[in-house]
């Protein structure tokens, strides 16, 4: 009897892992898994969204105009129309690959980036190449090297997650122009707020310096609105059209729209939230550094200690477990002996340290 079976390509690919819930925990919680801003959000996007409650009978603007201009003006684009929002930025790598890849077709990216880049192009039945990084960081030259005519797009996160490092504008600018124009170059900035205004901008002009690239933002990280899943991009005329014939209708819920309007324009909130970032994350890798566990550079809201093994770090998890700390196992990213720790409040950050330092006194 024949039976219903999906597509051998979909068969094939594994779900996304998030970071989770401590279930089974008595007493509070420390979230430090997922990259969540530690003070929530905005103050004026709880109010927007409290303000636009009871009509959450009607559907939003299909064309989200208010939105896209509202992000437009906030960021310095001038031409709104090529601003796309989404249900969260995974949707942008989703829509994107499903518009220009499929079976035949490679997608890159690098050793240890963000694995929805590899589910995406597996769920479309593309072909995943991974580019090797050298001390966890990108390298032009592996990259252009593993470019071939299947090779249909570049997706790099800058600052990559889980490493939090970065290739330079520069490096950049000679990927834009050393990529066949056949390849499009996605650049995944859903940390660039944690490196400052002055990338921020730099990672806009690139997509009008060249023809072949698009940037990705999202809301989740440091705007506080992991729940509501609301993205944007910024992009050539012509792929954001083809990205607005392919979207679903009404893709972002009218909760989310008020609050990324009002989070997107509260500047105080989000140096507030830059700033906390900058001073703690200095002071968590100081500190880890000084335990013995190696920490490298991060210009992201997370930092990556190493444990020297993989057993060491699963027993470090353990323990941390074992005190209400949640922090991320990142060996599916293939760093078995390293755990990915969120920048969070300063206690909670204090508490994570203090428990590391006594494991490390222990172990």
């Amino acid at each position: 009897m024949t039976k219903i079976t999906p597509l051998s390509h979909i068969a094939q690919t594994k779900p996304y892992v998030p970071g989770g819930k401590l279930v089974g925990a008595s007493g509070s919680v420390i979230m430090l898994a997922s990259n969540e801003n530690p003070f929530g959000p905005s103050p004026k996007a709880i109010e927007a969204m409290k303000a636009v409650a009871g009509e959450v009978h009607v559907y939003p603007d299909p064309e989200y105009r208010a939105l896209r201009e509202t992000i437009a003006e906030a960021v310095g684009i001038v031409d709104s129309s090529r601003v796309v929002v989404s249900a969260g930025s995974d949707e942008i790598i989703h829509l994107l690959t499903q518009s220009y890849a499929g079976p035949g077709d490679e997608i890159l990216f690098t050793e240890h980036a963000f694995s929805m880049y590899r589910v995406s192009a597996l769920s479309h039945g593309a072909t995943p190449v991974t580019v090797p990084e050298t001390d966890l960081t990108a390298g032009v030259n592996a990259i252009l090297g593993a470019v071939s005519e299947r090779t249909k797009i570049l997706f790099l996160a800058n600052p990559n997650n889980p490493t939090g490092t970065m290739l330079p504008v520069e490096a950049l600018e000679q990927l834009q122009d050393t990529l066949p124009p056949h390849v499009l170059f996605v650049v995944d900035g859903a940390y660039a707020e944690y490196v400052g205004p002055e990338y921020e901008a730099q990672i806009r002009d690139l997509v009008d310096r060249k023809a072949n690239t698009v940037m990705m933002r999202t809301f989740s990280k440091i705007h506080g609105l992991a729940a509501l899943r609301l993205g944007w991009g910024y992009m050539p005329a012509e792929i954001a059209e083809t990205y607005q014939r392919i979207r679903g209708p009404f893709n972002v819920n009218g909760l989310a729209v008020a609050a990324g309007m009002a989070s997107i324009q509260d500047t105080d909130f989000l140096a507030k939230s830059r700033d906390h970032n900058t001073v703690w994350r200095a002071r968590m890798t100081e500190a880890l550094n000084a335990m013995g566990l190696p920490t490298p550079h991060s210009d992201a809201n997370f930092v990556l200690p190493e444990f020297g093994s993989s057993e060491r770090a699963a027993a470090a998890n353990d323990f941390l477990k074992a005190r209400n700390i949640l922090v991320r196992a990142v060996g599916g990213y293939g760093l078995p002996e390293r755990l990915r720790i969120t920048v969070g409040s300063a206690d909670d950050n204090q508490a994570v340290l203090a428990a590391l330092k006594e494991f490390t006194a222990s172990r």
